[in-house]
């Protein structure tokens, strides 16, 4: 039997934070269709991420760009915003690190501050789509909670019938 002493984990808050938030990303782009296989394996442990990125990880190494599968051209770069606000400068130094800014279709910015409205603004202006997303919402995947329904699109026939079956017109339909 295991004890539970072996079960704590030594290493900082930081580098946890990290692990599994640049994990759920990963998973969260592999589920898109993207390429992540080159950037980290997925089952890998966070003693592997520690030895990798060590117990205080830099930020800006943290970051990475994939392309899609199905559409190689189309690519997407993950940013992490350190613990300070994210000022104009800070957009200003994510931007200088885009690896391929001409073929870049979106940009994921993990932060961990509030954003000044200038930089939102800034943020909300770039040639490609911005996604913020708070890296507290990312220590868990939701999506692979063994609660959360498997979504699966309908087919027409389908969508006919649960219409019909609960007295639903087209337009009533949430898309």
């Amino acid at each position: 039997m295991e004890c539970i002493a072996s079960l704590i984990d030594n290493g900082s808050v930081e580098s946890s934070r990290y692990f599994l938030s640049r994990r759920t990303v990963l998973e969260m782009l592999a589920d898109r269709g993207y390429d992540v296989v080159q950037h980290a394996n997925l089952t890998s442990s966070l003693s592997d991420f520690r030895s990798r990125f060590g117990q205080q990880p830099n930020h800006e190494a943290l970051g990475f760009c994939v392309s899609h599968l199905s559409n190689p051209s189309n690519t997407v770069q993950v940013a992490f915003a350190g613990t300070d606000a994210i000022k104009m400068g800070t957009v200003m130094e994510i931007c200088s690190r885009i690896v391929d800014s001409g073929n870049l279709k979106s940009l994921i910015i993990i932060v961990q501050s509030k954003i000044t409205s200038f930089a939102q603004k800034k943020l909300m202006n770039l040639a490609y789509k911005v996604e913020i997303i708070r890296i507290e919402d990312l220590l868990i995947n939701i999506t692979k909670h063994v609660l959360q329904p498997k979504y699966e699109i309908l087919t027409d026939e389908e969508k006919k019938a649960l219409l019909t079956k609960h007295n639903l017109e087209e337009k009533q339909w949430h898309k």
